[in-house]
């Protein structure tokens, strides 16, 4: 995946109020909810360097896991792969 469409997406995310999460990731359909997934196990990556993305990027996690359950997790890893 590319670094900037990555820092692209995490300063959208980064945006986002806590309240606002939910109906954000509810608006989504399954695939963008599969790709948002994505870049969230992308930022957990860059957020190992001290970037404050680690809490923020949990509640957007914790969102999306919620609605869409584990098969999001597999799906993220197999559109990961393709990416790198």
């Amino acid at each position: 995946m590319q670094d900037k469409a990555v820092q692209s997406v995490m300063k959208v995310l980064m945006a986002y109020k806590s309240a606002d999460i939910d109906s954000a990731v509810k608006s989504l359909d399954q695939t963008k909810q599969d790709v948002l997934m994505k870049y969230i196990y992308r930022g957990f990556e860059l957020s190992s360097e001290g970037n404050g993305y680690g809490a923020q990027l949990l509640i957007w996690h914790d969102k999306v896991y919620f609605l869409v359950g584990e098969g999001t997790f597999a799906i993220s890893l197999r559109l990961d792969s393709y990416t790198r």
